[in-house]
């Protein structure tokens, strides 16, 4: 068990005290919302499931025969509606979809501890996801910035059931916690760290610490403009990993809708090729 589960809790209690702290301090307009149902959606339906320390809640959209599958994360300061864009994607191209809030975001409960519960979390919603009709299980996990912390995470950690997941995708991501701490221009990420993050999670929590143990091809994707990942953070990942990389020469931290266009259809290319062995893949130029 990681995160808060195996605290006391008092120091869980004061966890979430330092991050609420932390966010109001901030002023970057994030409250915690792990009680608040998410938004109704005209086009999914709303899901909640049990998680160890409660609700987890999101959106499916659904096919109605078999279809292959796609579980979605979102990043820091987010829920599951910031995936709603990519889910769209997916599900317009025939897939069965799932985004999920991670813990203590809107709509799941808990204290948010920066992915390090991820992999317990996520067990859980693909476990649900696989029973659903239609799921060609097991499915993709994409995940973006924290959301990606916590695919790989999830895909390399010790005690992942096997067969679990097919492929893993990770946008932007914070493969290695200390050299993003290091490197990143955004003050507000440097204090998030050191609000939230234990001592033991600046390496038990960093990807690339458990590099070793990823048994599902991974794709990391990176924005050569990105400041705060920086896309050497990603590209050393993947170089450890023997993993592809695609970059997108325009692309900040933040995929806009024509980098979200690429990515979803670089992904469903490369998870029908997983042995294609390219080491390195090119963008649509006209993408940025």
């Amino acid at each position: 068990m990681s995160g808060t589960e195996d605290m006391g809790s008092s120091e869980a209690e004061s966890l979430c005290d330092s991050l609420a702290f932390t966010r109001a301090t901030m002023n970057h307009g994030v409250h915690d919302h792990s009680r608040t149902v998410p938004a109704p959606l005209p086009d999914a339906e709303r899901v909640s499931l049990a998680g160890a320390v409660g609700e987890l809640g999101g959106y499916i959209w659904r096919q109605p025969g078999q279809a292959p599958a796609a579980l979605l994360l979102h990043g820091w300061g987010q829920d599951a509606l910031a995936m709603a864009g990519p889910a769209r994607l997916l599900h317009g191209a025939g897939w069965q979809v799932l985004s999920m809030s991670q813990r203590g975001w809107r709509g799941s409960a808990g204290c948010d501890d920066y992915g390090y519960s991820g992999p317990a979390d996520v067990g859980r919603m693909l476990a649900w996801f696989a029973a659903q009709p239609g799921v060609q299980a097991p499915p993709v996990l994409l995940g973006f910035s924290m959301g990606g912390l916590s695919a790989l995470l999830t895909a390399s950690r010790p005690g992942r059931p096997a067969g679990s997941v097919s492929h893993v995708v990770a946008v932007s991501a914070p493969t290695d916690l200390q050299a993003v701490y290091e490197r990143t221009t955004l003050r507000l990420l440097r204090r998030c760290y050191d609000a939230v993050l234990t001592a033991a999670q600046w390496r038990e929590g960093s990807p690339v610490t458990h590099v070793s143990g990823l048994q599902v091809p991974a794709l990391l994707v990176v924005g050569t403009q990105d400041r705060i990942c920086m896309p050497e953070v990603g590209r050393q990942y993947a170089a450890a990993a023997g993993a592809p990389l695609l970059e997108h020469a325009d692309m900040g931290h933040s995929p806009n809708d024509a980098q979200w266009h690429a990515i979803i259809r670089e992904v469903m290319a490369w998870t029908q090729e997983p042995a294609s062995g390219r080491s390195r893949l090119a963008p649509d130029p006209s993408t940025g």
